[in-house]
């Protein structure tokens, strides 16, 4: 009987490979050939993942691009598309559901807990993560997505939430898609405004977060920047 599937073997040592050494030694297109194999069954994956890469650039570009754009640009079947640009959203579910338990009484927690929401995002979004009094997390919202032109800061709808959650503290991210993570004139008087208006219900800004091309930024962990003290202690 003919072999169903022609690479097998390599199929099979890919496998032991990866039980012996975990993912650690591998070259971006071989993670990519291993990905494939869950929804690519008879064809040579390797080929595919070196033509997706050429395409999108790397990995991460494969990746980061949408179902559709796998589907036009990579030429993968809609199974495949699915499959792929999906990883970064169980990814970043992952991330957020190891780290709910965790407080977030440092600018650096905060970053690690906020930074999955925005794996992924090419357009502005903007996150409230809504705090116990011992800042460990007891909801997470999405307040703005996909803004074209800068992020609208809708502070009623976060503060409106913090009340309904019953929050003790609330801390706050968006992303600069384009470009650094330096806080804008405009970052910067939202920033003061939110803290205003949460203060006034006695809810503490712990922190804002910027994300960008370069990195993040904490309003927090700025020594320029008087307004915050880390943990939203005083």
């Amino acid at each position: 009987m003919a072999n169903n599937c022609p690479h097998k073997g390599h199929r099979n040592r890919v496998r032991e490979r990866i039980l012996a050494e975990g993912l650690g030694s591998f070259q971006p297109h071989e993670i990519l050939e291993f990905l494939l194999f869950h929804t690519i069954p008879q064809k040579d994956t390797n080929i595919i993942a070196h033509k997706l890469i050429d395409t999108f650039g790397s990995l991460q570009g494969v990746l980061d691009a949408s179902a559709e754009e796998l589907m036009n640009k990579g030429n993968l079947s809609e199974n495949s598309a699915i499959f792929l640009s999906s990883l970064t959203q169980v990814f970043s579910f992952y991330e957020k559901s190891k780290k709910e338990s965790v407080p977030l009484n440092t600018p650096e927690k905060t970053m690690r807990f906020l930074k999955p929401f925005f794996i992924g995002q090419t357009s502005e979004k903007l996150v409230a993560v809504f705090l116990d009094s011992a800042l460990k997390v007891k909801a997470t919202e999405s307040i703005g997505l996909g803004m074209e032109n800068g992020l609208n800061f809708n502070t009623k709808e976060i503060l409106r939430k913090a009340i309904s959650f019953n929050a003790h503290s609330v801390a706050v991210a968006h992303n600069h898609p384009t470009s650094s993570a330096i806080p804008s004139k405009s970052d910067i008087n939202s920033t003061s405004s939110l803290k205003n208006q949460l203060e006034l219900f006695d809810i503490k800004l712990i922190d804002h977060i910027i994300f960008g091309s370069n990195g993040f930024f904490s309003f927090a962990d700025d020594s320029q920047l008087g307004c915050f003290v880390s943990g939203g202690k005083k």
